[in-house]
């Protein structure tokens, strides 16, 4: 059992050592996505539960291996929400929560030593909970509307960065889909990542390193 009173944890993958160009750069905006979908920021302390049962469903916790408690769960939503690195929020479809999403800044991820980031990048995490939803469509007509609206609600944003497993080959197909381009393959701590950018336009692509 995790202690309620410990200090809240440490986001893994979030840098430290940064230049002040980027350290001023606040958190990510949450999205305002057309209906019949909507994104609204999560609440550690009503939805960790849930979150937690849908990050140990068999699917999740193979893509995402964060197949915590509930507990855990609530300490590292509030420890995303305490800093400006990353914010979590939920989706849904005609008023039910369908899916999990972090937007982060990429110059402040680990993923930023591979690649030639810039302060007002931003990358995501995202996770479809209803297996029935999985693989029907939802994700390929969500995912463009997502990144309109991100790049309309941070206007200096140059692009937007997706880092799956390179053996996730559903998630490379969905970024592959609306037009990402591939930066290759590049191993990190505790995996090998495969790297895609969705440039605001085609001179924002980066060169990897």
């Amino acid at each position: 059992m995790i202690d309620t009173d410990e200090a809240l944890p440490i986001l893994p993958r979030e840098l430290t050592d940064l230049p002040d160009a980027v350290r001023r750069v606040g958190p990510p905006q949450i999205p305002d996505i057309d209906a019949p979908y909507a994104a609204r920021l999560v609440d550690p302390d009503t939805d960790a539960e849930m979150i937690s049962e849908w990050m140990n469903l068999p699917h999740l916790a193979q893509a995402w291996e964060y197949a915590w408690p509930p507990e855990r769960w609530r300490l590292y939503l509030k420890a995303q929400l305490a800093g400006t690195f990353s914010r979590p929020f939920l989706t849904s479809r005609k008023g039910e929560d369908i899916g999990y999403v972090e937007l982060y800044r990429a110059a402040k991820d680990s993923i930023a030593t591979r690649y030639d980031a810039h302060p007002h990048d931003l990358g995501m995490h995202a996770a479809i909970a209803d297996t029935k939803l999985v693989n029907r469509g939802i994700a390929p007509l969500m995912l463009p509307r997502l990144l309109k609206d991100m790049f309309a609600r941070e206007p200096e944003c140059r692009r937007v960065m997706f880092d799956p497993d390179h053996r996730n080959i559903g998630a490379r197909r969905l970024v592959e889909y609306v037009g990402c381009s591939f930066l290759g393959e590049h191993r990190m701590a505790n995996r090998t990542m495969a790297l895609y950018v969705f440039p605001r336009t085609p001179e924002d692509v980066p060169a990897h390193k």
